[in-house]
């Protein structure tokens, strides 16, 4: 997930992250990715002992709503729409 994070260019500028939609049957709300999430020590607290060890590397992406819409249970279908 790291990828789609936005990144610094080499003159130190922001590059914009990766917009990606969601739609769990709602409508598509997109969200743009703008740093990498990663996962917190207090996992272990709250899920089970070695939690944050185990989860270390994969902690997804922190991204801002582009749309406004609600999220519902069930499948979903997430599309990367550019990078």
């Amino acid at each position: 997930m790291d990828e789609l994070a936005a990144r610094r260019d080499r003159s130190g500028a922001c590059t914009s992250g990766a917009v990606s939609g969601l739609d769990s049957g709602g409508g598509e709300v997109r969200c743009q990715a703008y740093r990498p999430a990663n996962p917190c020590a207090w996992m272990d607290a709250v899920l089970a002992p070695y939690a944050f060890r185990g989860l270390r590397g994969r902690g997804g992406v922190r991204c801002v709503p582009l749309d406004d819409g609600e999220p519902r249970l069930g499948p979903a279908i997430l599309t990367v729409r550019s990078r």
